[in-house]
């Protein structure tokens, strides 16, 4: 459930707008760059489609370029589907759990899952580091961690998220039990 201004002691009204507003950036910006890589990745296919049909010819990177937009595209991706939750769940038990016992099963899932991506995110950082370390290039002269970095970024920001989330999901089920 979203909170309004409203729902915080004055002293912290402001910095929630403050907040507010960047998190409406912040979402900007990865809606922005989820378009613009799909945008991307279809304006190149198209020009592999045609220049192969009709003039016999393609891009020499295009195959490759498409190959790491799908990898970008998934990531970034997976980053806005965390931004509201909304990744695959099975939460069939819940419908019977209580809304205590739902907010704390969410959050215990929450840190499972911010620890799972951290993880990934480290390792994937190793990698990244290992590709630079190595020189590895990629489309004959651009490094290859370049277009690898978006693998600890992206499971960097979504462990990220899902710590927030879980904390607030906490902070709900204190609040419930500070009711009773």
């Amino acid at each position: 459930m979203a909170r309004t201004t409203d729902d915080y002691p004055a002293g912290r009204r402001g910095s929630t707008r403050k907040s507010t507003r960047l998190l409406r950036v912040i979402t900007l910006i990865e809606d922005s760059v989820l378009v613009t890589l799909l945008s991307g990745m279809i304006l190149i296919a198209t020009a592999q489609i045609l220049l192969r049909n009709f003039l016999d010819t393609g891009l020499a990177w295009g195959d490759e370029a498409l190959r790491v937009l799908v990898l970008w595209l998934g990531l970034v991706g997976a980053v806005v589907s965390s931004r509201e939750n909304k990744h695959i769940s099975m939460d069939i038990l819940l419908r019977y759990f209580g809304e205590p016992a739902k907010a704390a099963s969410r959050a215990i899932v929450g840190l499972f899952t911010a620890g799972v991506c951290a993880l990934i995110a480290y390792h994937a950082a190793r990698f990244v580091y290992l590709d630079y370390k190595a020189g590895t290039v990629a489309f004959e002269h651009f490094p290859i961690w370049v277009f690898e970095v978006i693998l600890p970024v992206g499971f960097g920001l979504i462990a990220l998220r899902y710590l927030v989330f879980s904390v607030e999901q906490l902070r709900s089920f204190r609040s419930r039990e500070d009711r009773r």
